[in-house]
């Protein structure tokens, strides 16, 4: 797997699934989203090894064809992230059962006792302290070291957890609608949109596996075709910590860290299961879906929105003893649809 840094060169637009209408008069703002989903990031990087493979426009030739694919099908390209950067180095988003309260983190585990739910016996989520104000660090995100720590099942220091609005900014940008034949404007062509400036020394990353050719420098990302700088990095995921089974059993964590597709039922309900780990599903912290679609190339048109399960999703699952090589080798892997493309991206930890 090779890694590239995205340096954006301006500010950056990614729309999210607001209605982006001309004529809506009740359309005050459209607010986009960040980080991009790996279907925008593949689709730039794509588009720009394509351009450096002789691509000018149209189709893409068949020798094109066979190093990238062609649409959908991605060909012998593998992909992982898209992965925000600081300093060359990647930060990861917080699982979803770390909770803070000021500076002080708190981590949730399944309490022992089952308790009767809609969808059956489950163990919900608790904490074993008093403290007040606790809440999810839902737009945070972990450098390595705090993401290893976390896995092990330890407090990352309060220097390794950063604030997306350390990261980004926003910008509010008003534009207006052209005719490009007469260059002239009508009513209702006004439009407003929430642009994103990364704070000094913060990129995207993302790797690519099946890709030989050197990086092509610059590429468009994102609405409005802003430029951003293309450049190989050295990246380290967390590691994943030593796996001991006690009581018989082994317990540990699956935590997200690209969005998920999941078709399979099994993950919502305890006792079920999660594709390609072993064991079942004990109980989880699973955030607010996230809505993603992508871009049609060939019919020129959105593609339809799909609700993903969002990065810092955690379940804690429960495997026979006999399976700690099995379980560390799903570390760093990916579960449910579109794998190839980034999706799915999983980290094991611990839990007792």
């Amino acid at each position: 797997m090779r890694y590239y840094l995205l340096e954006p060169l301006d500010t950056l637009f990614f729309r999210d699934g607001s209605p982006f209408n001309a004529g809506e008069t009740g359309q005050m703002e459209v607010l986009g989203t960040f980080p991009p989903s790996p279907t925008t990031v593949v689709g730039a990087l794509r588009a720009a090894f394509a351009r450096r493979l002789g691509w000018q426009y149209g189709d893409w030739s068949e020798d094109i064809k066979k190093k990238l694919g062609d649409g959908a099908d991605l060909g012998p390209l593998r992909f992982s992230g898209t992965y925000v950067a600081k300093d060359g180095e990647p930060l990861f988003p917080v699982p979803l059962h770390l909770l803070r309260s000021g500076r002080t983190l708190v981590f949730l585990r399944p309490g022992e006792a089952a308790l009767s739910t809609d969808i059956g016996e489950a163990q919900l989520p608790e904490i074993s302290t008093r403290t007040k104000g606790l809440k999810p660090l839902e737009k945070a995100y972990l450098t390595r070291r705090g993401m290893e720590k976390a896995l092990r099942g330890e407090t990352p220091d309060p220097e390794d957890v950063f604030e997306a609005s350390e990261l980004w900014s926003g910008e509010n940008r008003v534009g207006i609608q052209r005719d490009p034949d007469s260059r002239t404007t009508n009513e209702d062509a006004l439009y407003q949109t929430t642009h994103v400036r990364l704070k000094k020394g913060v990129a995207l990353a993302a790797g690519v596996e099946g890709y030989e050719g050197e990086a092509p420098g610059l590429l468009t990302l994102g609405g409005e075709s802003r430029m951003a700088n293309l450049k190989p990095c050295e990246l380290s995921l967390p590691e994943a910590p030593s796996l001991e089974p006690g009581g018989g059993s082994l317990r540990y964590t699956a935590t997200l860290i690209t969005p998920a597709r999941i078709r399979d039922e099994g993950w919502r309900k305890p006792g079920g299961a999660l594709p390609g780990l072993p064991g079942r599903v004990v109980s989880a912290c699973v955030g607010k879906p996230v809505l993603i679609g992508g871009w049609d190339t060939e019919k020129k048109k959105p593609l339809p929105l799909e609700p993903y399960l969002p990065p810092g999703s955690t379940w804690f699952m429960e495997a026979e003893a006999a399976k700690p090589d099995e379980v560390k080798e799903m570390h760093t892997r990916h579960i449910g649809d579109k794998r190839e493309w980034g999706y799915g991206q999983i980290l094991i930890g611990g839990w007792r």
